[in-house]
């Protein structure tokens, strides 16, 4: 079957016209700093290259072909500052620029040799989608998503492709003309365009979403002050360490602790003041905590820990490092040193089937009563 190849070449004009305009009512009413309207961009400058494409053998030689290479080049250029701003880092600088100014240098250099500009401009290509590779695959940002994993996808491909026509131009396989070249290997390289356009705005877009779905979810189920679990987080992984515990015979400690007379810290220091000495206790709580043990927020200055395969005699010598700590790391508030001591109740031991989450949290919760009774800045165990 032969493929109408001026047909396909709107086609993927059309396309990234109509995709970038979506992009940019999707980032409608978003500051423009932010990665969307980069990338809606990118796709108008990849619209406006094959325009300039189009004009190849209407146009003098080389201006069709440098000035829609230069598009391609800042095509690429902004899916790169997409990615940049999206992993919150600074602007592009030199790395990401000098290709802008290298496609009309090349133009200049080497105006009447198309095969050695076309090798050039493929080659800069080559780097722009290396440096694209290069940041999705970086170490130091965090990664998650199938939207990360499309885009990897995509422009591994097409880096594949490009280093292959770099190859095929370097031994003279590639085809040197002006216009839309009527043939089957012409038809196929819009084909793959078509797919990689489609391809890397649904990934990015995607990824786009996902990092939202995270925040909602952050947003739901952390405290925003001190950066823990809240209530109904730390609640359910409680009532799943309880279930895990009953059934697989495990021990289980809770604890909860109570900040000392933290009414006087904000009426002494006012609120704001009492919400850095909340965070600084929380941070102070979680860093010495293992990787499996949980911590959250539970009340307005209550925090609940859940221990598991922790007995009880574990569970106090744990409790006890805590309050320490926290008695010897005071809060700095402007000049002020803020002292602050907790309260805590222990309640640790083999869960048998007829312990539930609200026994555990309300016989801890005792026991820290218990030690606000006996002076405070202690550690007391549940007698349930």
């Amino acid at each position: 079957m032969k493929l109408d190849v001026p047909t396909l070449f709107v086609a993927v004009t059309l396309l990234s016209l109509l995709t970038a305009v979506w992009v940019c009512v999707m980032a409608w009413g978003q500051p423009s700093r932010e990665a969307l309207w980069a990338w809606g961009a990118a796709l108008l400058s990849f619209f406006a290259g094959n325009l300039l494409f189009a004009l190849q053998g209407h146009a003098p030689d080389p201006l069709p072909l440098i000035s829609g290479n230069l598009a391609c080049a800042a095509s690429l250029a902004l899916m790169q500052l997409a990615l940049w701003r999206f992993q919150l880092r600074k602007g592009l600088g030199l790395r990401g620029l000098l290709p802008l100014a290298l496609v009309p240098l090349f133009g200049l250099l080497f105006a009447n040799q198309q095969r050695v500009l076309l090798g050039l401009f493929t080659l800069l290509f080559v780097v722009q989608i290396g440096l694209i590779l290069g940041a999705l695959l970086d170490p130091a940002q965090k990664q998650h998503g199938r939207g990360r994993y499309i885009l990897l996808i995509t422009f591994g491909a097409v880096e594949l492709m490009l280093l292959a026509r770099l190859l095929a131009v370097v031994l003279g396989w590639e085809r040197v003309g002006s216009g839309v070249e009527l043939d089957q290997w012409q038809a196929m390289v819009f084909i793959a365009t078509l797919a990689a356009v489609i391809s890397v705005t649904l990934g990015f877009v995607y990824m786009i979403m996902e990092r939202a779905e995270l925040r909602n979810f952050e947003l739901a189920m952390k405290d925003m002050l001190t950066g823990l679990s809240n209530r109904r987080a730390i609640s359910d992984q409680l009532h799943a360490a309880v279930a895990r515990a009953q059934r697989q015979g495990q021990l289980l400690s809770v604890l909860m602790m109570d900040i000392d007379h933290f009414k006087r810290i904000n009426d002494s220091y006012g609120h704001q003041a009492g919400d850095r000495v909340l965070h600084g206790i929380a941070q102070t709580l979680s860093s010495r905590l293992r990787a499996q043990d949980q911590i959250g927020r539970f009340g307005g200055e209550e925090f609940l820990v859940v221990l598991p395969d922790t007995g009880l005699d574990g569970a106090l010598i744990l409790a006890e490092a805590l309050r320490a700590a926290v008695e010897a790391t005071p809060t700095q508030w402007g000049v002020h040193s803020i002292a602050a001591t907790i309260s805590i109740g222990v309640r640790g031991g083999v869960v048998t089937g007829a312990d539930t989450a609200d026994g555990l949290v309300g016989a801890a919760d005792a026991a820290m009563y218990q030690a606000k009774a006996a002076g405070r800045n202690r550690v007391e165990q549940s007698s349930r």
